[in-house]
């Protein structure tokens, strides 16, 4: 009798298994013709463990889930259309991205992957993948949209002052400092530029020699900046100095600074029609989302759907 009930057991077991795995299997949804399951659904709830997710904790959402699912299919489907792809060296590029904005190493970032059960292959070639390629396809679409004129009208009255705007070209050495060394740091930056105004050395060779930020290779040069990029206290410096001048030592919240003057001059903003394709670009980035979800709107009346779930 103990045998049999073993038996039946295992039997029960095993159709209890069997019909789990189907209603895994269970199509939820067809988008013009592809079909999704259960299982897509909880691997939109845990990619990286997808197995983890109950059953229950899917049907408790289905709606979301489902109109999820075919939001997802509907862009695919799209960029298998436009013959959209993302290459190996922009999935390389996207992952030097990830790392610098986290500030990790790739062996620091493949352990907290490992700490969620993702391998970074997974992450790479799938997460990282679909990532890039509705990227691709929102930024496809939405230069396809017509944009609102009055809009970037607003945008241009907003970013663009009527007034001309200061630029300067100059160089800079700094020494960085902090209340602990601050009267030691002055009076090594009062020694440098002592050396620059005597001709012992040129300003160039001094800011390679001392100057203690990424200008420094370059000979401390800047380039050509507005006023409005730098913070204040520099701006204001180089705005009362004639060009070819190099300032006495001045402080900043970054250190201690001698910066020379190379020229100044003033630029009015540019017209509506000048400025008109970066007015488009921050036009899109605004309502990036906004457009990107109408066209899903649109897409959505236009495709044959069917909801099985």
């Amino acid at each position: 009798m103990k045998f049999r009930f073993v038996i039946l057991f295992i039997l029960l077991s095993f159709f209890s298994l069997f019909a789990e795995e189907q209603l895994v299997n269970k199509t939820v949804v067809r988008v013009n013709g592809k079909v999704y399951t259960i299982y897509d659904c909880k691997k939109l709830l845990r990619f990286d463990d997808p197995e983890s997710v109950s059953t229950q904790a899917v049907l408790s959402r289905k709606d979301k889930l489902i109109d999820q699912l075919i939001n997802n299919a509907i862009a695919k489907q799209e960029a298998k259309n436009l013959d959209i792809q993302v290459t190996d060296e922009e999935l390389e590029s996207a992952v030097q991205s990830v790392l610098a904005q986290n500030k990790m190493t790739r062996e620091q970032f493949n352990s907290e992957l490992a700490k969620n059960r993702m391998s970074f292959d997974t992450y790479r070639n799938e997460v990282l993948r679909e990532q890039l390629l509705l990227l691709k396809l929102k930024k496809k679409i939405i230069v396809t949209m017509d944009v609102d004129e009055r809009a970037l009208h607003d945008i241009y009255e907003k970013e663009f002052s009527r007034e001309p705007e200061l630029y300067f070209t100059a160089s800079h050495i700094i020494l960085q400092s902090d209340e602990s060394k601050d009267a030691e740091v002055k009076d090594a930056v009062t020694a440098i530029y002592k050396e620059v105004t005597s001709g012992k050395m040129t300003f160039a060779k001094a800011a390679k020699t001392y100057s203690q930020d990424g200008s420094a290779p370059n000979g401390g040069s800047l380039g050509t900046f507005s006023a409005h990029d730098m913070v204040p206290e520099f701006s204001e410096r180089l705005a009362v100095m004639k060009e070819g001048e190099v300032s006495e030592p001045f402080r900043t919240r970054y250190g201690w600074h001698i910066v020379m003057l190379e020229k100044a001059e003033k630029h009015d903003p540019p017209t509506y029609s000048e400025a008109y394709e970066m007015l488009k670009n921050i036009y899109y980035q605004q309502n990036v989302e906004k457009m990107f979800q109408t066209w899903i709107k649109k897409k959505r009346s236009e495709s044959k759907i069917d909801i099985l779930l």
